[in-house]
């Protein structure tokens, strides 16, 4: 089985989304916890610039955004498929709509002053300060995180209370079993419900907090630390692994071979740039070579990523 390299830190909620999958799927991987803020030299250099978390590395091939992570994992651990084929284009659009949406408004109300007042990183001014201005310039140019908390508030409750509706008469969101959009739905309700303050919140929604307790009770695989720099020296020792897959090409996308910038549509908008290796209906490939890293893959999902060739 390959080897599994989660760069993450616990207070990510997309992280505990991946861990939350790994104990579903009960699976062994090495973890890397990566710093908060930049600086992230080890990061970078297997990602050329992507600086979100979490991103999972096997060998040199390197997966960014929980998109991408979550479907590898499940092709490499195919035993209860959180991606049944059947509903397959489905899942996929509702799990992006809450990644983005659902988890614009978990940020609201997870930033809400009685929230952070309550915070331990706030408790400290200086890396409240670094905290802050990290995100300002993750966000820049970008207001995709920025929504008023009376709205944020009344879209979050209605969905709580819609979810609460649907788990009175089943197990998970898919039902006898979770499914993706369980797993991206858990994120946000652990990033939200997590703060001390905002618990009690939880208990006008019985069943919602039943299926979170399942949902916690996968646990998080069996994790062994690994550093940062171990982390890139098996990247220099590993080869690429072979390309599969349908490959596609939208109308006016790059050829694989062409030198092309990938990022990012939301925010985030630092990109990797590298020679496309391939494009399929479910992501974008770049190979890159790095100093320490050596020659890499790196693996971006198609939806919610824009893809451009250098010099246009």
């Amino acid at each position: 089985m390959p080897q599994l390299i989660l760069h993450q830190y616990a207070a990510s909620p997309f992280s505990e989304k991946v861990r939350c999958l790994l104990g579903y799927k009960q699976q062994d991987y090495h973890m890397v916890e990566i710093p908060v803020i930049m600086p992230k030299p080890d990061l970078m250099a297997l990602t050329g610039g992507y600086r979100k978390t979490p991103v999972l590395q096997i060998g040199a091939d390197i997966f960014c955004d929980t998109a991408a992570i979550c479907r590898v994992i499940d092709h490499l651990f195919p035993d209860n498929s959180i991606y049944p084929e059947s509903e397959d284009a489905l899942l996929t659009a509702a799990a992006h709509w809450t990644d983005t949406f659902l988890f614009k408004l978990a940020v609201a109300v997870a930033f809400q002053p009685k929230a952070v007042a309550n915070s331990e990183l706030f408790s400290d001014q200086e890396a409240a300060a670094a905290f802050m201005a990290d995100r300002a310039a993750l966000s820049e140019g970008s207001n995709e995180l920025s929504v008023d908390l009376r709205i944020a508030q009344s879209h979050w409750s209605s969905h709580m209370k819609r979810l609460d509706n649907q788990l009175k008469a089943a197990h998970f969101i898919g039902g006898d079993q979770p499914n993706i959009v369980d797993f991206s739905t858990y994120h946000c309700c652990w990033f939200v419900y997590n703060n001390d303050s905002l618990k009690s919140e939880l208990d006008q929604f019985k069943a919602l907090a039943e299926w979170m307790v399942r949902m916690a009770s996968f646990g998080q695989g069996n994790s062994e630390f690994m550093t940062g720099e171990d982390a890139v020296g098996v990247a220099k020792d590993s080869v690429i692994a072979p390309g599969s897959g349908d490959k596609y090409l939208a109308e006016g996308e790059p050829a694989p071979g062409e030198t092309v910038d990938i990022m990012p549509i939301d925010y985030g908008f630092q990109p990797t740039r590298g020679e496309l290796m391939g494009s399929s209906i479910d992501e974008f490939v770049l190979k890159r070579v790095d100093e320490r890293a050596g020659e890499v893959a790196v693996h971006f999902p198609r939806i919610g990523f824009q893809i451009n060739p250098v010099g246009n």
